[in-house]
């Protein structure tokens, strides 16, 4: 459940912006949730106050310096990370009893369900339906997705990673991830980038045939 100084929609856009963006002024704000810049300020007030949000300064030149603002680690808990915590500890507890074949074969298992429950909703469509549905069945697990479409190929950016913690100690679940998008969406799936080893955002480039 969201604190009640997120239940704004203007905020919810401003943390939303900043957690796609990285860092952003209050003039890109201002643009990304289009209210006017006196309007972003008084919600960043209400955000850094939160502390949700910190400011940075940046040297440009003659003048003054821009205020560039950005989400803070207490942030994170606003994006859903589907009990991260509790299953580190038991997938922890699993490799220190069986070994870490088993938890291999957990991660296989939990794809094939997947597989099972999902794949029939990917039948007779074209790639880029493949690709779009992909999106939205991640961003129903609250993974914020983007897909850009170029010529040659889509790019598929995910900002919020529901199993980052996991992803951090067990790489395994960001291979595992890539092979399920790749199993669903019927074509090659290459991360790019990834937010487990530090990155904005996951970033998976799927070639067009």
């Amino acid at each position: 459940m969201l604190p009640e100084f997120m239940e704004n929609q203007t905020r919810k856009s401003i943390v939303l912006a900043l957690k796609k963006q990285g860092s952003l002024s209050v003039d890109d704000l201002s643009g990304e949730v289009h209210i006017t810049p006196m309007g972003v300020r008084q919600h960043l007030l209400v955000l850094e106050r939160s502390g949700v949000v910190e400011h940075m300064t940046r040297k440009q030149g003659v003048g003054r310096p821009v205020f560039l603002y950005k989400l803070t680690d207490k942030a994170d808990n606003l994006f859903p990370k589907a009990y991260s915590d509790f299953a580190l500890d038991i997938l922890r507890e699993i490799e220190e009893k069986d070994g870490k074949r088993k938890v291999d074969e957990l991660f296989r298992n939990r794809n094939d369900r997947i597989l099972s429950e999902r794949i029939k909703t990917f039948s007779g469509k074209s790639l880029s339906e493949r690709v779009a549905h992909v999106a939205e069945i991640l961003n129903e697990e609250g993974a914020i997705v983007e897909v850009e479409e170029t010529p040659k190929y889509f790019r598929l950016k995910q900002f919020n990673c529901p199993l980052a913690k996991v992803a951090s100690v067990y790489k395994e679940a960001c291979a595992s991830h890539g092979q399920l998008l790749q199993e669903l969406a019927g074509a090659t799936v290459t991360l790019q980038q990834c937010m487990a080893e530090g990155a904005q955002s996951c970033v998976y480039v799927i070639p067009k045939m």
